[in-house]
């Protein structure tokens, strides 16, 4: 879908409600191919993750600039502050989470994956797991829920997405190839 302002387009993951032009919350995909501003987005709360590219700058009015040069390098900041990009050498992809208030974002947390660990979903938040880079395998502890409709844990490729709803679950997460992966983690609470 085109930005608000015209100046580029991203791809939706996942948002509620699923259609119209407002929503309690929306994840997606963001191609910048121009430095230039951000739309507003007045009453949400917003993060900007790097996926891919060299990175950019993000000049956010009151908070000043962050770098995000290293891919699930992010930044949090209100959506009805002016915000401009400026890529440092090239185009970029980053994910965008943004959560109408009184919703909040509370935590985005970079994981390398290289050994099995346990995460845990937080009972009445949203978490998203993003695939940064690599693959991995995400299975349920306890209490247990069908993983998958064969039984088998969920496999997610890079910028594959899984969506808790906050049932105070407990995963491994492990990686699925001999490389180590990447993963963003983002806990949210809806209005």
């Amino acid at each position: 879908m085109p930005w608000r302002n015209g100046a580029g387009v991203t791809r939706e993951i996942a948002r509620e409600p699923a259609q119209g032009e407002h929503f309690a919350w929306r994840l997606s995909l963001a191609s910048l191919q121009v430095s230039g501003p951000f739309s507003f987005y007045t009453g949400y709360q917003r993060c900007v993750a790097l996926v891919e590219g060299h990175g950019f700058r993000l000049h956010v009015a009151g908070t000043g600039t962050q770098t995000l040069a290293a891919r699930g390098a992010h930044v949090l900041f209100a959506g009805a502050a002016a915000a401009s990009c400026e890529l440092l050498d090239g185009p970029c992809t980053d994910l965008s989470l943004m959560v109408h208030e009184p919703g909040a974002i509370a935590s985005v947390t970079r994981l390398a994956v290289s050994s099995e660990q346990t995460v845990e979903d937080a009972p009445g938040t949203l978490q998203a797991f993003f695939v940064l880079h690599g693959a991995i395998k995400c299975a349920p502890l306890r209490p247990v829920i069908p993983a998958a409709s064969n039984g088998q844990p969920f496999a997610l490729n890079a910028h594959d997405t899984l969506l808790m709803r906050g049932h105070g679950q407990s995963w491994t997460i492990a990686r699925a190839a001999h490389e180590s992966a990447e993963l963003l983690v983002m806990t949210f609470t809806a209005p």
